[in-house]
């Protein structure tokens, strides 16, 4: 089968890679030229202009920016031969679902979005959401050989994959960032560096791991998700609500988080939690 990669950057070099593993013949093609030939010689594959890439593909995946998927989508999907898998890998879904919607082309058409960065070394386990506007025997057959690998794939429509990663994406990162963010400020920093608790001890390595991540799809994220916003709005209600009740002395306002909180979790979850906690901390594997 021959799969065209659309985008160069760190998850297109992840796509080819895994593409040229599972399903065959691969191309990848980047605006950036240079770009496309490196990691194409790095990875043993041939690198084109996207009209070339594009028109002998079966499988055709855009991996680009999130400002920029929609319109590639388009232009690719133009070009592509006839029952080909047309698809975009990124992680906000309505304006490139509405643009799949608006084509008319003989193509399957279908929105993946892989719960996880380039840093995968496999995928059994690891979670892919797809939006199917057009599927058809391609897109069957590319769903079969993730769930064969021993990925699960869950299909929902572009409104609510966005509400969900709202939450699972915009806030994490938002709450991430902000810390961050205030750590900058904050004078004893420097010193709390050298102590540590368990808690603070996995903050730091999750917030260290967001900084080798990419700075602009952090961004895009909490720009083109629509329920960004209305996450980030909760998040900031919380934190004002919980500073007023602590700053009036206030000490039981944790006591009503518990409660509240613990109902979505059995008393066994939060059990291994912790024990997961200090295992991490003692230097266990797991």
């Amino acid at each position: 089968m021959k799969v065209a990669i659309i985008g160069a950057g760190a998850m297109g070099r992840w796509f080819a890679d895994f593409a040229k593993k599972n399903l065959g013949e691969v191309v990848v093609a980047d605006i950036n030229t240079a770009t496309a030939n490196k990691v194409a010689s790095e990875l043993g594959i041939t690198a084109k202009p996207v009209e070339g890439a594009v028109v002998e593909a079966e499988i055709i995946l855009v991996c680009v920016p999130i400002s920029k998927t929609p319109e590639v989508v388009k232009s690719v999907a133009e070009r592509a031969q006839k029952g080909a898998l047309v698809a975009d890998a990124a992680s906000v879904k309505s304006e490139a679902v509405e643009t799949m919607q608006n084509l008319k082309v003989d193509v399957e058409l279908v929105s993946i979005h892989p719960l996880f960065g380039p840093g995968v070394r496999e995928i059994r386990g690891k979670d892919f959401v797809v939006v199917p506007v057009k599927p058809g025997k391609r897109y069957a057959k590319l769903k079969g050989l993730l769930t064969e690998l021993g990925a699960s794939v869950t299909e929902m429509d572009a409104e609510k994959h966005d509400r969900v990663m709202a939450v699972i994406q915009c806030m994490t990162h938002f709450i991430l960032l902000a810390y961050l963010h205030s750590l900058k400020s904050l004078k004893g920093f420097k010193f709390a560096r050298k102590l540590r608790t368990p808690m603070f001890a996995r903050l730091m390595e999750l917030a260290k791991s967001v900084l080798a991540g990419n700075p602009e799809l952090y961004g895009e994220l909490q720009v083109h998700n629509r329920y960004a916003r209305m996450v980030r709005s909760c998040l900031l209600e919380a934190c004002r609500s919980l500073d007023v009740a602590f700053s009036a002395g206030n000490s039981k306002s944790a006591k009503v988080i518990f409660r509240g909180a613990l109902l979505p979790f059995g008393t066994d979850e939060i059990k291994r939690a912790y024990e997961e906690l200090y295992k991490q901390f003692e230097g266990g594997t797991t």
